[in-house]
């Protein structure tokens, strides 16, 4: 009785799923989130402030005068503004995931790190692959 029940325990274990799978390096997580906010960006933004976020006559840029305007700010702030305020045509259909995504996208081509604080001077430490 006792070899049954340690054969069928045995059994179920053996049969049991294994252990969950490594989660990826939080590098590769960002630079997955880096790829799809720049996937985004082309898709909803480029249009109004160009694809080398140069803006133009009536958008602005998202580089220089947009970098001090943001420096020292939370990021999440800068989050809640992209998500209730962009795209300009329809506002506030980003998910919070794509807007994350896009706001990382505009930190790295500023070359800014990624954190809770835009910070400007500081050098960004993360390194894609290409």
């Amino acid at each position: 009785m006792i070899t049954r029940s340690v054969t069928a325990f045995a059994l179920g274990l053996a049969l049991l799923p294994g252990p969950a799978p490594a989660r990826p390096p939080a590098a590769s997580t960002a630079c997955t989130e880096l790829a799809h906010g720049a996937d985004l960006y082309r898709a909803a933004c480029a249009m109004c402030h160009g694809a080398r976020l140069d803006g133009n006559f009536e958008t602005p840029a998202l580089t220089g005068r947009f970098v001090a305007n943001w420096a020292g700010a939370p990021v999440s702030a800068l989050e809640a503004y992209v998500h209730r305020a962009m795209p300009l045509m329809a506002p506030g259909t980003l998910s919070p995931d794509d807007t994350r995504a896009i706001v990382a996208f505009l930190l790295e081509a500023n070359n800014l790190p990624q954190g809770k604080t835009v910070r400007v001077g500081v050098r960004k430490a993360l390194a894609c692959p290409s």
